[in-house]
């Protein structure tokens, strides 16, 4: 069973749903961003890491790296059906500016993962990521 990671939703925004997300460093954060963003389309806890993608992302540094990688992570959901339900962080560059991810999960079944919140981008708007009491935090706004 995948576990879901400690997040909070954000739905107190018109037309927009966020995500708040922590990590004890930044690749947990980057993963837990992925997995929280997947957990408010579908069931995460259903999603089994059957196949295999590499995702390559390059952005202008951090946060933007984060609202482009979950921004991939929609597009393989909606071009290609794929659904992750594990990251790895391969490769991070400390300033944000290139991340390398392995993603395990399988191709998107609605009567198996159900169906909750479509994401359509990740936004710049609110975004925010910062290290608080030794750990960092972000919070990631999406257009629905």
């Amino acid at each position: 069973m995948v576990s879901i990671p400690p997040y909070e939703p954000i739905y107190d925004i018109t037309a927009d749903a966020g995500i708040k997300v922590w990590g004890d460093d930044l690749r947990q954060l980057v993963c837990n961003s992925i997995l929280a963003t997947v957990n408010e389309m579908v069931d995460l806890s259903k999603v089994e890491p059957k196949d295999e993608v590499i995702l390559e992302v390059e952005s202008a540094g951090f946060p933007y790296l984060l609202a482009d990688i979950l921004n991939e992570i929609l597009y393989l959901f909606d071009a290609k059906k794929f659904v992750p339900a594990v990251c790895e962080v391969l490769q991070l560059e400390p300033e944000g500016r290139y991340a390398k991810l392995l993603l395990k999960g399988e191709k998107y079944n609605p009567l198996k993962h159900g169906k909750k919140l479509l994401l359509k981008a990740a936004t710049y708007h609110r975004l925010r990521m910062e290290k608080e009491n030794n750990r960092y935090k972000a919070e990631i706004i999406f257009d629905i």
